[in-house]
This record gives C-alpha cells, structure tokens and sequence, in this order.
C-alpha cells in the first residue's frame, strides 16, 4: 500500500512538474511550420475535390454527425477557404496559434462530415495542431513580425509534453494492434500491402528485385515481427536520454522505408515533425567560432547556419582576442570545453554537443 502510494505521488509529483515547466519555444516554432505545410496541403486537396467532384453531400456519404448538422453547398465552400487561409496563417507565424486552433477544429468536423474520407493520419494532423496552439510556437520562424528573442520566446511547454505523449499513444496504438492481429503478426498484412503499393515503390526508384524479395511469405512475418517490434520501442525509447538517440535514427528510417513502399499520406512527415518534439529547449547552449579568412571556416560556419534548424549553435566570426587562430572551426560545448578543427563535428563528444536528443 505504502509503495502503491509513493509510486502515485511520483506521478503526481511528474506531472505538477510538467504543469509548470517553461522553455524556449524556438524548435516549436519549426514543429508549427511542417504541420502548417500539411494542414495547407490537405486544405489544398479538400479544394480540389470541391472543384473536380462537386459538394460531398450531393454524393454518397457516411456522416458521424446527425445530417442536420452539416453545412450546405456554399458554406461548407466557405469553410474549406477558411482552411487555407488558417493554414496559411500558420505556416507563416501570424496569429498562429488562433489559426491551429481553427484549423483543428475545422479538420475534425471535415472528419465528421464523411467517415468514408476519415484516415488516422488526418486525425493525428488535428490534434497535433490542437496542442501545438497551447504552446509558445508562434516567436520563430516567422514571415511577418520579427523573431523573437530568446527570453520572448520562452513559454508553458505541458502542451508540448501531451503532444509527446500522443507520439507515444499512436506508436503503442499501431503497435498494440498490430501484435494482437494474427494475420499482421504473421506478415499477411504487410505481404498483401507489398503487393498492392510495390509497383508505386519501383516507380520511385525502389530496385524490383527488393520490392519483389519485401513480397515473399517468410520476409513479411520476419518484417512484420521487425515492425511490431520497432512501434513498441519507440513508444518507449524517446523518452530516455540515453536511448533517444538511436530511437530517433531508428524511427527515421522506419518511416521512410514506410514512405517508400507504402500509401501512408503525410503520416510519415508528421511523424518526423513530432520527433522535433522531443529536442531538449536549450537554443544557442553551444557555440560555433570560424575563423573568416579561411574558406573551409566559412563554408563550414554557413552549412551550420543552414541546417541548424533547432537552433543548437551560436554561430560566429573569431573575434581578435578569441581563440587563437590555429583551426578553421571551434566549437564551444556546453560545459565551456572546446572541441577544435573538422574532427570536432565527428568525434564522440562533439556527436554528443550536435546531438538532437543532448
């Protein structure tokens, strides 16, 4: 009873934490951008239908909701041009945070509407886009106004938390099912999917002879095994320090092995967009200094300016009373010790100051 006790006063005690944790919002700043790039592209794609297939409602449908509450023809025309423009509202960082939560609520009802368009990554979209308005998304990475500085743009971060836990929920969802499905422990799923998407997968490159080895009976349950298996680590594996690392790469390349041979629809850059989720929220704790008169120092300082997407390094010219001017790059850890030259950026510790999960 007693450890029954302390054990729910941890949780409760973890949770008071996360209620009251703060940060600095720079990485959902980038988080916002995707899932604004793919709320336009289902927005979109929502108008296209419109324009090509008429009104959904003149067709048959299955709707959740009670039909008297569905729009009609003109309104529900209105309702898809609210959704680019929430969308594009997001992807540009003005009034973001308003516009993800009109841009969710909008998505689940478009979901209500007709079951037959109902897809699980769809959902996910919208309640990713739901947390993410309650999080401090909106002071980077933005088109119009300027970007915030670091103590602007720190904010409550438990929205951020609850999207992490929705990672896990869908990854535990997926793989939960999965395992209690015989036919998918088997690899009849996974084989009766190879067959029917592996023309799409040779058409983006993918050898045939692969696509045709993916197909075979015992490759699918040894694979389908791999899956189930890959799901429920990762459900777990993000969450620790010392795993994050190789759950991140591990999941990044189940994803896009899924993306190659499969129709998933965005479900695979939504993920990935999450995993930025799991970033700790320290911009800047790391400093970049290039010597400006060597040209490796310089290409090397712009290519960390350009894929430094989360903001990991400070980046600047040596000054005169710097380090002295021995190695084209220094890179400044957190701790303050310095790691020197190109091998800087391979080295173990150096991996470890780059890292996305440090």
């Amino acid at each position: 009873g007693s450890r029954a006790r302390r054990g729910a006063g941890d949780v409760i005690e973890l949770l008071r934490r996360w209620q009251r944790e703060a940060g600095d919002g720079y990485v959902l700043g980038l988080v916002r951008v995707v899932i604004g790039g793919l709320l336009l592209w289902h927005a979109l794609g929502s108008a296209r239908e419109l324009l090509a297939q008429g009104y959904f409602g003149d067709n048959f449908h299955v709707a959740v909701l009670p039909e008297r509450f569905l729009l009609p023809r003109a309104a529900f025309t209105v309702l898809v041009g609210a959704r680019i423009l929430a969308a594009a509202l997001v992807l540009v960082g003005h009034r973001a945070r308003a516009a993800l939560l009109a841009s969710a609520v909008l998505s689940v009802y478009v979901l209500l509407c007709d079951r037959l368009e109902y897809h699980n990554n769809r959902y996910a979209l919208a309640i990713y886009a739901l947390l993410l308005s309650f999080t401090p998304c909106d002071r980077s990475y933005t088109l119009l106004g300027a970007q915030g500085e670091a103590d602007g743009r720190v904010g409550p971060l438990w929205a951020a938390r609850l999207a992490q836990i929705q990672v896990s929920i869908v990854y535990l969802a997926s793989g939960g099912s999965k395992l209690l499905d015989t036919d998918w422990r088997d690899g009849v799923v996974l084989a009766d999917r190879i067959h029917r998407f592996g023309g799409q997968a040779i058409e983006r490159g993918v050898p045939a002879g692969i696509v045709s080895f993916l197909g075979r009976a015992d490759t699918g349950s040894a694979l389908a095994k791999l899956a189930i298996m890959t799901e429920l680590l990762l459900a777990v594996g993000l969450w620790s320090r010392r795993a994050r690392v190789v759950a991140l790469w591990w999941g990044v390349w189940f994803h896009l092995i899924i993306q190659v041979t499969s129709k998933v629809e965005v479900f695979t850059w939504l993920t990935l967009a999450t995993y930025a989720l799991f970033v700790t929220h320290d911009t800047r704790a790391r400093k970049l200094r290039y010597d400006p008169s060597r040209a490796k120092g310089r290409v090397l300082a712009a290519l960390v300016r350009t894929f430094d997407w989360f903001g990991r390094f400070e980046v600047k010219a040596w000054q005169p009373d710097d380090i002295p001017r021995s190695h084209s790059v220094v890179i400044v850890r957190r701790d303050g010790s310095p790691a020197t030259g190109v091998r800087a950026l391979a080295s173990r510790t150096a991996h470890r100051t780059i890292s996305l999960a440090d």
